[in-house]
């Protein structure tokens, strides 16, 4: 099995470099890496010549282009020129346990009828202690989402893969087949949901052959870089759930799922307002509305995108 990583990145050479440092110290490498960079500058491709400099086994594939607009595209251009039997996307800011690779190709062994999977996050930020709780109230129907409550639990080896059409963009892999069969949506201009978009669009395709793998870990340390701040997170949030939910709907029950969704999203962003001391929470969450309410979902290759 040959495998291609992935890394879209845009002005973090420092991040970059230790997640690329993480690939090169893996036990399993990867037989060919792909960074897709956004940056103004060259000092991305610097970094990772620097840490990549001599002959290895493992191909780099570095892409600079600046026209490039954004991580769904990032990601198309990647597939377009991935040579491997499965594609594994990283995030810029990660480390990965040097086994990450080994066991996702130990997944995809094992388990011959697995389309895709996602890894699990280790070192989650502190949440309240009703969060996982709360979540799993709001997010209901097509938003239900099994990985909440995994990531940052696994420890060890050995754990049963999960079931689950929602994979975790940044820590996902596929095999190559299926991105001939499900287009990246680079139409609706999403970035936080960009993730479960694909990967339910792929489930709705494909079927339940899609999973999360506990024993492939990697720390994500969140770079300030390039991160909106919490009133612009918020209303890009809304505004990408009403995409997610016109591109889905099939009747009543969806809707009744998704007007319970809003109210949660509010008072998550009522609780950011006051811990944080953040009004724009706020501001964001009625800007989303506003913006989610006007949306009209966009063709994605000339085909609905649902």
């Amino acid at each position: 099995m040959r495998l291609t990583a992935v890394i879209p990145t845009r002005n973090r050479p420092a991040d970059l470099g230790k997640a690329v440092a993480s690939v090169l110290a893996q036990t399993r490498l990867p037989d060919t890496l792909i960074v897709v960079d956004q940056s103004h500058g060259d000092e991305s491709r610097q970094m990772v010549g620097h840490i990549l400099a001599g002959d290895g086994p493992m191909r780099l594939d570095y892409v600079h282009d600046t026209a490039i607009t954004g991580l769904v595209d990032a990601k198309r251009v990647a597939v377009g020129r991935a040579d491997g039997d499965v594609v594994c996307f990283l995030e810029d800011d990660i480390v990965l346990e040097e086994d990450y690779f080994e066991q996702i190709e130990r997944g995809f062994v094992e388990r011959h009828e697995m389309l895709g999977c996602c890894g699990v996050v280790t070192n989650l930020p502190p949440l309240p202690a009703f969060y996982v709780s709360l979540f799993r109230l709001f997010h209901r129907g097509m938003f239900a989402d099994r990985r909440v409550g995994i990531h940052g639990f696994a420890n060890g080896r050995g754990h049963a893969l999960i079931a689950s059409d929602y994979l975790s963009g940044g820590l996902s892999a596929y095999r190559r087949e299926v991105f001939a069969a499900v287009p990246f949506d680079t139409a609706n201009e999403l970035f936080m949901t960009e993730d479960i978009d694909f990967s339910t669009r792929a489930f709705r395709h494909f079927g339940a052959c899609f999973f999360i793998n506990p024993n492939a870990r990697l720390a994500h340390y969140m770079s300030p870089i390039n991160r909106a701040a919490v009133g612009v997170r918020q209303r890009r949030k809304v505004r990408e759930f009403f995409v997610f939910y016109k591109k889905r709907r099939a009747g009543l029950a969806d809707d009744l799922v998704f007007c319970w969704l809003l109210y949660g999203l509010a008072v998550e962003a009522g609780f950011a307002a006051v811990r944080y001391r953040r009004p724009a929470a706020l501001s964001g969450f009625a800007a989303g509305l506003l913006d989610g309410m006007r949306w009209r979902v966009r063709e994605v290759g000339g085909t609905k995108s649902a």
